[in-house]
């Protein structure tokens, strides 16, 4: 079934897949997405309050059920432990290296070229 957003996002596709010249296309799809990925993060705030208030007196399993998902769907959702966290949520820290948890320092030794 094509619903009214549906056709608007692949007339936009559409749009944006005919503009000639490549650093317009670029910069249009760029633009595009941006609005998309703010959207997105918008809806899946409404979701994880929905989520949240569906909860007192359920399961997470029955909260997930109400959705067609799992109860694991369900908990990470309403707890912001889901993959559409926006950038924000997300630690600026790096991975440490290998061997960091038993005191080795990094290896930053190359070896000899010849």
């Amino acid at each position: 079934m094509t619903d009214a957003f549906t056709e608007s996002l692949e007339a936009k596709v559409a749009e944006v897949a005919a503009i000639d010249d490549l650093l317009a296309r670029g910069l249009a799809a760029l633009e595009a997405r941006q609005k998309l990925a703010a959207s997105d993060q918008d809806l899946y705030a409404i979701q994880r309050a929905a989520v949240q208030g569906l909860r007192p007196g359920r399961t997470w399993a029955e909260v997930g059920g109400l959705f067609g998902r799992s109860y694991a769907w369900a908990e990470a959702i309403a707890k912001g432990r889901s993959s559409k966290r926006s950038k924000a949520d997300h630690d600026a820290e790096s991975t440490p290296h290998a061997g960091a948890a038993e005191g080795h320092g990094p290896d930053t030794d190359t070896p000899d070229q010849q």
